[in-house]
């Protein structure tokens, strides 16, 4: 629980865990995104058939920093939303790219709090 880069992918694997649970009957895929000049990859990519995708990246550390270099801001113009999932409770909103695209800044606990929410509850709309 100490060591920052294990939490990293725990958290990673239960935002992936949560969404592909949540999204898979409705979602044409769950999966991620490796691939660019540096092989950078985004955690999680939900597609749908009617191309409303979703990315999502967890950086479950301090500050959660984010560049313009980063998969994420790169193929966002691509999807209908872009999350980034962050460590700390305060830290949420709107990030906006050098290119003047937008995207959430959602905690992590909060994040996994309303998929889980809106999957016991069956909002319609929510993946």
């Amino acid at each position: 629980m100490t060591n920052p880069v294990e939490m990293g992918k725990v958290v990673e694997t239960a935002v992936y865990r949560h969404v592909a649970v949540s999204c898979s009957r409705k979602a044409s895929s769950v999966g991620y995104y490796r691939g660019g000049r540096k092989d950078k990859e985004v955690d999680v990519v939900i597609e749908y058939a009617n191309h409303r995708n979703v990315l999502i990246e967890v950086k479950y550390r301090e500050k959660a920093p984010i560049s313009d270099d980063d998969a994420i801001c790169r193929i966002c113009k691509e999807a209908s939303a872009a999350i980034i999932v962050t460590k700390n409770m305060d830290d949420y909103g709107i990030y906006s790219t050098a290119s003047g695209d937008e995207l959430l800044r959602v905690p992590a606990s909060a994040f996994l709090y309303l998929i889980g929410h809106a999957e016991k509850n069956g909002y319609p709309g929510i993946c």
